[in-house]
């Protein structure tokens, strides 16, 4: 879609000439990094064969530049030594940071139109887009541990529904939130010391949690965290799966008085009436209403009726995964009609997380190797070792004797 505004503006066609600057600027900048490797290079070694263009696709648009090809007379090989300085594999098209672009676009878009909003001077295929997104590998990648003083650390959980490849039905993708305080904004509050994770397997994503508390929040064996969310039974028990510290099941506050909301709009609740014993069993007695959220809450008041008595400690938060969901996963997971195999969304969700975190994201690619450096330096000749012969026939017999033992590995 192109949009053509009412009247030319100066900034607009200033801006589209200063990108043609800017690319411009990029091409001169690396052929004359390539002149530079030619003029420090050993020219005995490597023999120049001809100059060569390469093309490559950035968030820039089109890049081509002229570089040399050699013959490596002591390696007996072919190269390009710009691409090796540059690391640049051979069969690469794209630059990393427009394979980054791709998968922060497919993270809420349809790969069709990424494949149209990459450039104004390319467009890539669908095909291409899903065929890049499957061959990269993610990590994400933080600069800081958490600094959060003597704050207590939050962990909410829920689940999304997602279309997957393999099953007809939507199935569960695994959602996770780690916090240490909040800060109020305008009407809304803000989540501070946040990770976001997440994982189609649950037992991947405990594994994450564990090594995170560890290594990024440094909790100790003795302290005691906060899990919150919903009704579900993974959830009630995912505290059991804490192995770095001592955890606490919370029932998520939302869902809890959603839930008594919905089955019991005439009954006052707050968090005091919640953990009064006797005001429990009423509550108990009153959940008789056919609704699944119901008898789970039912469930919990009768098991851990304690469970509640977080409400009144002053250094629980309150937290819902629900926001994160809605906020974090919805723009691409939302829609029933998008289906993708377990590996993409969690690529995907790795960008959004990595977003919402301010977090950096390592890339690997699956199959492209990247090139080891060259040594261009000139290897030094090989020289034999200069050996002398001893001749020991005319040596008195004990000379002659001794001698013939070093020579013979006698000594």
């Amino acid at each position: 879609m192109n949009i053509v505004p009412l009247a030319n503006e100066t900034l607009d066609s200033f801006l589209l000439k200063s990108q043609q600057i800017h690319k411009e600027a990029i091409k001169l900048a690396l052929e004359r990094y390539d002149k530079e490797i030619y003029s420090l290079i050993d020219h005995k070694r490597f023999v120049l064969i001809r100059l060569d263009e390469r093309t490559i696709l950035s968030s820039y648009g089109i890049l081509r530049f002229k570089r040399r090809y050699y013959y490596d007379s002591f390696m007996e090989e072919y190269c390009y030594l710009l691409d090796n300085k540059l690391q640049i594999p051979k069969s690469k098209r794209m630059t990393n940071e427009l394979i980054l672009k791709i998968l922060d676009l497919a993270s809420i878009m349809s790969y069709k139109e990424v494949g149209e909003h990459l450039s104004n001077e390319f467009v890539i295929s669908k095909y291409t887009v899903w065929k890049t997104i499957n061959e990269v590998l993610l990590e994400t990648y933080f600069d800081i541990d958490i600094d959060r003083k003597d704050l207590k650390i939050h962990v909410q959980i829920d689940e999304k529904f997602i279309g997957m490849i393999s099953s007809i039905n939507k199935k569960k993708y695994y959602t996770l939130t780690i916090f240490a305080g909040k800060e109020l904004i305008g009407k809304s509050y803000k989540l501070l010391n946040k990770t976001v994770i997440s994982s189609s397997k649950l037992r991947d994503l405990k594994d994450k949690l564990n090594d995170i508390l560890v290594n990024r929040y440094k909790v100790s064996p003795d302290e005691e965290i906060f899990i919150s969310g919903d009704f579900a039974t993974y959830i009630q028990n995912f505290n059991e799966s804490i192995s770095c510290c001592k955890a606490r099941y919370v029932p998520d506050k939302f869902h809890v008085y959603k839930t008594l909301k919905d089955t019991l709009p005439d009954v006052y609740v707050d968090d005091y009436s919640l953990n009064n014993e006797n005001f429990q069993n009423y509550l108990i007695k009153e959940l008789v209403k056919i609704d699944d959220n119901a008898r789970k809450l039912k469930n919990i008041l009768i098991k851990n009726p304690k469970s509640f008595k977080s409400y009144l400690d002053p250094e629980y938060l309150g937290c819902s995964q629900e926001g994160q969901n809605s906020h974090i996963y919805a723009p691409r997971f939302g829609k029933y009609a998008n289906r993708f195999s377990p590996s993409t969304i969690e690529k995907l969700s790795l960008i959004r997380e990595a977003r919402a975190m301010n977090a950096k994201v390592i890339l690997v690619h699956k199959y492209r190797k990247i090139p080891g450096p060259i040594d261009v330096s000139m290897p030094q000749p090989y020289e034999d070792i200069v050996k002398y012969a001893l001749d020991t026939r005319e040596m008195k017999f004990e000379t002659m004797k001794m001698f013939n033992q070093i020579k013979y590995g006698g000594l």
